[in-house]
C-alpha cells in the first residue's frame, strides 16, 4: 500500500486548496477520510455542462451506431454532431464533445480491412528506391493501423540544412478516415516552404503527439530544432513540453488572432490585439498598451484575457525579439500545403 501513497498537489494555476485526503487503515482494512475541504477560489462548471469534462464523458454503443448509419446514409461527419444534439435537446446534453466524435468515426473507420496492409506496401516499395526513406506504423491493442509517420530521404537531407525552425498542425481532416493529416514544415535558404515529414495520427491526444514527435527525432537522428510553431493546442504544447523542454514555441498568430474573434467577438479588439502581439515594441510598452486595452473593453476578469497574458512570452514579439523563427509568425506554410494535399485525396492518392 505504501507505494501507492501520492502527496496532495494543489491546483497550481488558481491555488485552490479544496481536497481530499484519504488513508488506509490496516485495523479495519478500508479506506477512511481524513480530511475533506470544499472551499473552491474560483467558480465551479454548472452541473448541466458537467457530462463535457474530459473524465465524464462517454459515448455508448447505441451512439456508435448511430454515427456509421448516419454516415452510410450520406450524412456528413460534421453535421451528425449537430443531428445528434438536436436529438438529445441541445449540445450539453450530448455528453462527449465533437473532437469525441471525430476520434470515434475514425477508430470505425481504420477497421477497413486492406487499407493499411496496402500504404505500407506502398512504403516498402518506395524504401527500394529510397534507402534513406524511413517509416513508422502504431497499432492499437487490436492490431489496427492508429498512427502512421513518414520522412524521405530529400526530406532528412533538408532537416539537416535547414530544421532549425519547424511548424507543424493537424488541422488537415477531409480524408475517409476522417484522420489528422500532420505535416512538418520549414523553409529553406530561397524562403521556399519545404517538407521534413509527414503523419497520419488516429487521434489528437498528448500522447499520440509525443509519439510522433518522437519519430520525428529518431528520422532526424536526434537533432532537435531550435524553434517550433504550432496552432496551440494543448496537447500539442504538452507534447512539445515533453520531447522539446528547451525549445522556443511560439504560438500561430493566425490561430491566435481567430481564438480572438471567438472568445471576445469585437472586430475593434480584434485589430487592437493583432496590432500589440506584433508590434516590435519593448516589455514595458507592451505592458502598458495591453494594460489599457483590456481596461478600454472592460473585459480585465475574463479567463481567456488572464491565460493569454500568462502565455505573452509565446506569441508576443515583444518577447520573442531577437530570437530567430526564419520569419515565421503562422503555421500557414503547413496550412497552404493543405490544398495540394486536397487534391491527391481527390485523386485517390491518399
Amino acid at each position: 500500500m505504501e507505494k501507492r501513497k501520492k502527496e496532495p498537489r494543489l491546483e497550481t494555476r488558481t491555488g485552490c486548496e479544496a481536497r481530499m485526503d484519504v488513508k488506509f487503515v490496516p485495523e479495519s482494512g478500508r479506506w477512511h477520510i481524513f480530511y475533506f475541504s470544499d472551499e473552491h477560489n474560483y467558480d465551479l462548471l454548472d452541473t448541466q455542462f458537467s457530462a463535457m469534462l474530459p473524465a465524464h464523458r462517454k459515448m455508448s454503443e447505441a451512439d456508435i451506431m448511430q454515427m456509421i448509419n448516419m454516415l452510410k446514409s450520406g450524412i456528413s461527419t460534421s453535421q451528425i454532431f449537430g443531428l445528434l444534439a438536436s436529438q438529445a435537446g441541445g449540445y450539453e446534453f450530448v455528453g462527449y464533445g465533437p473532437r469525441d466524435m471525430y476520434n470515434e468515426i475514425a477508430r470505425q473507420r481504420r477497421q477497413i480491412p486492406g487499407d493499411a496492409a496496402r500504404v505500407l506496401k506502398k512504403l516498402e516499395d518506395m524504401r527500394l528506391k529510397d534507402p534513406q526513406l524511413y517509416f513508422k506504423a502504431c497499432n492499437d491493442s487490436r492490431g489496427l493501423l492508429r498512427n502512421l509517420f513518414w520522412s524521405d530521404g530529400i526530406s532528412q537531407l533538408d532537416y539537416r540544412l535547414f530544421g532549425d525552425v519547424i511548424a507543424f498542425d493537424a488541422t488537415y481532416k477531409k480524408n475517409k478516415y476522417s484522420c489528422p493529416l500532420v505535416i512538418f514544415s520549414g523553409v529553406n535558404h530561397h524562403n521556399q516552404t519545404i517538407v521534413f515529414a509527414a503523419a497520419l495520427i488516429a487521434d489528437e491526444t498528448t500522447d499520440t503527439y509525443i509519439w510522433l514527435l518522437r519519430q520525428l527525432m529518431f528520422a532526424m537522428r536526434g537533432k532537435t530544432p531550435t524553434s517550433i510553431i504550432t496552432d496551440g493546442a494543448m496537447a500539442i504544447r504538452n507534447a512539445v513540453r515533453a520531447v522539446f523542454p528547451e525549445v522556443r514555441h511560439r504560438l500561430c498568430a493566425w490561430h491566435l488572432i481567430r481564438n480572438t474573434t471567438s472568445n471576445v467577438g469585437n472586430p475593434s479588439f480584434t485589430l487592437k490585439f493583432r496590432k500589440i502581439m506584433l508590434g516590435d515594441y519593448e516589455i514595458p510598452v507592451f505592458k502598458h498598451k495591453w494594460v489599457q486595452l483590456i481596461e478600454e473593453f472592460g473585459i480585465e476578469d475574463k479567463p481567456w484575457v488572464i491565460n493569454m497574458y500568462e502565455e505573452k512570452h509565446m506569441w508576443a514579439t515583444a518577447y520573442l525579439r531577437g530570437k530567430f523563427f526564419a520569419g515565421f509568425r503562422t503555421t500557414s506554410r503547413c496550412e497552404g500545403l493543405h490544398s495540394v494535399v486536397e487534391g491527391m485525396w481527390g485523386r485517390g492518392m491518399i
